[in-house]
């Protein structure tokens, strides 16, 4: 018996020391892991975030239009089509009837496509640049009416020639007749 519980103290130690050794083996393998894991999981992270940025990008007109759809269409038709049946419930006669009506009515009101009104963004901005256009002639013509007439180039034909030679100007005078010759002296 003493010497099954010295092997098995023995059996005891050498295995505490071979976890001890594997222990720090595993240890040093996961540091090792981890280091040499980093930039790989960093250039994943921003490869992942790229790859999602680049979906958002493509769906996005996808989702714009389906929330287009939903909104301009969809809920517009299921209004219609429970309005339409709630008026067709509210009509007289057997339920079956009132059944079978309502559910062509909100058939009907389902299947029904609205129709839609063109917008014609051109012609109205055409229209809105004709009427600045007329707005901005009307002024302008009302300004060149309220300013004064006069024409700085026209002679007034009440001035005097006397204002003539305030400006340095002459008039103009008939040469004077010749002095008669003097008579010779006798």
């Amino acid at each position: 018996m003493i010497c099954s519980k010295t092997l098995d103290k023995i059996h005891g130690n050498q295995f505490r020391q071979g976890a001890v050794s594997l222990a720090e083996s595993l240890a040093d393998q996961a540091e090792r892991a981890a280091i040499w894991a980093a930039p790989r999981v960093a250039r994943a992270q921003q490869e992942v975030t790229r790859a999602a940025r680049d979906a958002q990008v493509r769906l996005e007109p996808v989702v714009e239009e389906a929330r287009t759809r939903v909104v301009e269409d969809y809920i517009p038709r299921a209004q219609r089509a429970a309005i339409a049946a709630q008026a067709a419930a509210h009509t007289d006669g057997p339920l079956t009837e009132r059944a079978q009506r309502v559910a062509v009515a909100a058939k009907s009101a389902a299947l029904e496509v609205p129709v839609k009104k063109k917008k014609h963004r051109v012609l109205k901005t055409l229209g809105w640049l004709a009427v600045a256009g007329v707005a901005a002639g009307a002024a302008y013509v009302a300004w060149r009416r309220s300013q004064p007439v006069e024409d700085p180039w026209a002679e007034e034909y009440w001035a005097d020639s006397a204002d003539d030679a305030e400006y340095g100007f002459t008039p103009v005078q008939e040469a004077p007749a010749p002095a008669p010759a003097p008579a010779p002296e006798a």
